[in-house]
């Protein structure tokens, strides 16, 4: 099977290397759309003709599943990408869901956290998935914005990211039992997020999500499959952050500018005009 795994940006590697030790026989097509870069500050409209444009790429390049490795976008595009793919027999998986049902297996008797970015905690989508299965739930959202940068400049042990989760999270310390790390960039930190929350189940969505995919596509078979990486912008940041998230370096990685969406991927009518990046 080809995969093609996309992100607007590096954070989405951590779903990306999931998947390489989970579907290793799978051929993985990653798509950074790092032109692009951060979706959380985008309307849910732009959000969501991005993905369709990038979910068209995808498609032409060879890809048979999708995988949205990315929050933001799982949050606001995920019905319409399922809608237009459903029409070529494409299976679309996001990482919400896998994170929200890893976290409330491995729930006993605290709360729940979700430690995510500002955008996806507005969102409320994994509040909303959390409360649909249990509506008793005590939740604890929390957003840790300044994880993204830590993690891509790899301060990711030490005092300092250490006193930066003390001061997200540390207050829930005997709180919570389960948290969910629901951003891609965060498992990075997970080491130090264990050290300030040492009796919380770290939930991690990226993890989560490539087991639910080992799981819809049956047992190991032999083989290797190929590991393609493609940006919108910004080689040579991509493949010298990527190789923190990685643990090797990305390569090789190709540049595109992504064309037009086709159908069934079509821009949604009348979001043409209210981003001029998608020109």
């Amino acid at each position: 099977m080809r995969i093609g795994v996309f992100d607007s940006g590096i954070g989405g590697l951590t779903v990306f290397a999931a998947l390489d030790r989970a579907v290793p026989e799978h051929d993985l097509i990653y798509l950074g759309d790092t032109a692009r870069v951060p979706y959380g500050t985008r309307s849910p409209r732009t959000v969501r003709r991005y993905a369709l444009r990038v979910a068209s790429y995808l498609h032409a390049q060879g890809a048979d599943a999708l995988v949205i490795a990315c929050n933001t976008a799982t949050a606001h595009a995920l019905p319409t990408l399922r809608q237009a793919a459903s029409l070529l027999n494409i299976p679309v998986r996001g990482v919400i869901e896998p994170g929200v049902q890893a976290a409330l297996t491995a729930h006993r008797q605290g709360a729940i956290g979700i430690f995510a970015t500002e955008g996806t905690i507005a969102g409320g989508t994994y509040q909303d998935a959390l409360r649909r299965e249990r509506p008793d739930l005590q939740i604890f959202p929390v957003a840790c914005p300044l994880l993204v940068p830590l993690a891509e400049e790899g301060w990711t042990h030490g005092a300092v990211p250490r006193q930066v989760v003390e001061h997200y999270v540390g207050h829930l310390r005997e709180t919570l039992d389960t948290a969910i790390l629901g951003c891609t960039h965060y498992p990075l930190l997970r080491d130090t997020i264990a050290e300030v929350l040492p009796d919380v189940t770290l939930v991690d969505s990226a993890q989560a999500t490539a087991e639910a995919i080992r799981r819809d596509l049956g047992p190991l078979v032999a083989g290797r499959g190929s590991r393609t990486y493609i940006v919108t912008d910004h080689v040579a940041r991509f493949q010298t952050v990527g190789e923190r998230f990685l643990g090797h370096r990305p390569e090789p990685v190709i540049a595109v500018d992504l064309p037009p969406a086709v159908s069934p991927f079509l821009e949604l009518k009348g979001d043409s005009a209210d981003e001029e990046m998608c020109s």
